[in-house]
């Protein structure tokens, strides 16, 4: 973790998902927003990280957002 959290390019590393990704499941609720540095950079910790493999892997297995 780097300053307290992991940043956006760590966390797409993490679960596979594009960095743009990411961010549209943070802006409609799907993903819960992350706290922010002094310098208003998302910073993610373990269970954003482990939500984000979840919602990827539902994906993957054909289910709909809107079911996540």
């Amino acid at each position: 973790m780097i300053g307290g959290g992991f940043t956006i390019g760590h966390l797409a590393r993490e679960t596979g998902c594009k960095v743009q990704t990411s961010r549209y499941y943070e802006q409609i609720g799907v993903m819960p927003p992350p706290r922010r540095t002094q310098g208003n950079q998302r910073r993610y910790g373990p269970k954003h990280v482990e939500r984000l493999a979840f919602i990827r892997h539902s994906r993957e297995l054909g289910f709909p957002l809107d079911a996540i």
